[in-house]
């Protein structure tokens, strides 16, 4: 069976312990127009658990572990680089660890039953498959990676590239600072990234989550073109379920 879910209860949840100035990894702004983003993770999440707690393992900010840490009472872990959202993470029961994906260290073994690899995927200068077969390997036997990224097809990109404009940072090791997007996928190409992993059984969508650029120029463009993301390629991320072997 599996957990229930309860859209007004996330909405609170994540409006007390995400957009609030504590939680520093991004302003409270980001995370209002990006709910749609992390509510889509998370409720396709609660399909997929089962009714009781389990191992949580989010690469990134530690949004999706606090999350799940209070909706379900999750054992939840965050893994970064480092940084002020630490401390606060910690002090709301997510386990805090340093782990530089770019670097060939491995401090899971076989440990979670579910690790979230949220847009993160598309800022590192290594072939995609190099990562994911480390997060494999954190995986227990037959659990889960739930991934997002954006689409390399996405209506934003052609509209780029019909202007003539940079898509990606320029690629490189990272130094003092992590990178933007240096690249991003298609759905065919990230398949493969899976497949070369080891992982089975791997599920790609095109997913389309509501919240508008930034840019006044580019937010208008997308109302214009709306339609357009009812063809699934144009639209903006992909989302990958696939289990570890």
């Amino acid at each position: 069976m599996a957990r229930a879910w309860d859209s007004k209860r996330f909405d609170s949840i994540y409006a007390e312990f995400i957009c609030q100035s504590a939680f520093q990894f991004g302003s409270p702004e980001f995370y209002l127009r990006y709910r749609s983003h992390y509510k889509t993770l998370i409720k396709r999440f609660c399909y997929l658990a089962p009714p009781t707690p389990v191992d949580i393992l989010d690469i990134g900010g530690g949004s999706l572990a606090l999350l799940c840490k209070k909706l379900w009472n999750d054992r939840a872990c965050m893994a970064d680089l480092g940084g002020s959202h630490f401390d606060y993470l910690k002090s709301q029961g997510v386990e805090t660890v340093q782990w530089n994906l770019c670097k060939p260290e491995q401090p899971f073994i076989e440990q979670f039953d579910t690790i979230f690899f949220s847009e993160v995927i598309e800022h590192l200068p290594l072939p995609g498959h190099v990562v994911l077969e480390r997060l494999r390997r954190a995986l227990k036997p037959g659990c889960i990676l739930i991934c997002s990224t954006p689409n390399f097809y996405r209506l934003r990109n052609v509209v780029y590239v019909a202007l003539g404009l940079r898509i990606y940072d320029y690629f490189h090791m990272p130094e003092d600072r992590s990178l933007a997007h240096v690249i991003e996928y298609s759905r065919d190409h990230l398949q493969w990234q899976f497949e070369k992993a080891g992982f089975k059984d791997c599920r790609i969508e095109y997913c389309q989550m509501r919240h508008s650029p930034t840019n006044p120029v580019f937010r208008i463009m997308s109302w214009i073109g709306y339609p357009l993301f009812l063809v699934p390629r144009f639209r903006g991320s992909l989302l990958a379920i696939a289990h570890a072997p």
